[in-house]
């Protein structure tokens, strides 16, 4: 049975119930511990069995719905499925192994796998950077380097980025790091959420006439520097099919620890 979260004591169930698989999770698990009680934009929902006992989180954010469970092997693919096309949104994102098992329910959707990649080891060393920590006059220009790729504008609405990234900026959910040339934003990363102890780094970007320049990996290298200078734990994550970025993370000492299953609607 479905229940919609509306009380702090659920949210510290939840958080109990993921336990140390949080960084397997990071996107539903930095959610519910920022907007877990509900917001205009965010909702969460526990699944109880007939005993009272936790199944499983849903996690509706904007447009993603966001799905955990401990039961992967056995958790019923027809409930979720059921659930998840009541509510209509484009996106869907959950752990691989379950992800996996929906390839089958989900043919109007395309799908893709992500590493979930460690790098609480990228960063570290005290160097010169070209990079500079970014502010909110900045964002509709990362907007606008974001929506001119293809993975972006094949999951996301501008309107509906551009809000998400405003938001998390304002909330002090996330932050931008940018690297300028010719007066204008060249490449971008970001925080796609903080919460005390942990930080999930994406949505690294540069703009295509600045490639093969070294901006991608300076900018994420800043982002984890000054993270780690501040204590932080970081995740990333890298598309299955790109190997070679994988290899790259590898290099500087960034390791896959978990996967994330990803559709999106046709």
């Amino acid at each position: 049975m479905l229940n919609k979260v509306l009380k702090s004591a659920e949210i510290d169930e939840i958080i109990d119930y993921i336990g140390d698989n949080f960084k397997a999770v990071p996107y539903l698990y930095v959610n519910v511990l920022k907007y877990g009680s509900g917001t205009d934009s965010v909702t969460t929902w526990i699944d109880r069995n007939e005993n009272g006992n936790m199944e499983g989180v849903y996690l509706l954010y904007y447009d993603c719905i966001h799905f955990y469970t401990n039961n992967m092997d056995i958790y019923p693919a027809k409930q979720l499925t059921e659930f998840v096309r009541s509510t209509n949104h484009r996106v869907i994102m959950l752990q691989g192994g379950i992800g996996d098992r929906l390839d089958n329910y989900f043919s109007d959707y395309y799908s893709e796998r992500n590493h979930v990649i460690d790098m609480d080891k990228v960063g570290l060393e005290d160097r010169e950077y070209r990079s500079q920590i970014a502010g909110r006059e900045d964002i509709s220009q990362i907007v606008d380097l974001l929506m001119a790729d293809s993975e972006y504008i094949n999951v996301y609405d501008r309107k509906i980025l551009s809000e998400q990234l405003y938001d998390r900026y304002d909330g002090d959910f996330s932050r931008y790091f940018v690297i300028k040339m010719d007066g204008k934003v060249v490449a971008a990363c970001s925080t796609y959420g903080e919460v005390p102890g942990l930080a999930l780094i994406g949505g690294v970007i540069v703009h295509p006439d600045y490639r093969c320049r070294g901006l991608a990996s300076d900018v994420e290298n800043f982002a984890c520097h000054i993270l780690a200078c501040e204590g932080i734990s970081r995740v990333g994550f890298v598309n299955f099919h790109n190997k070679v970025s994988l290899a790259l993370h590898e290099k500087i000492g960034a390791s896959s620890i978990a996967t994330l299953a990803k559709f999106v609607r046709k």
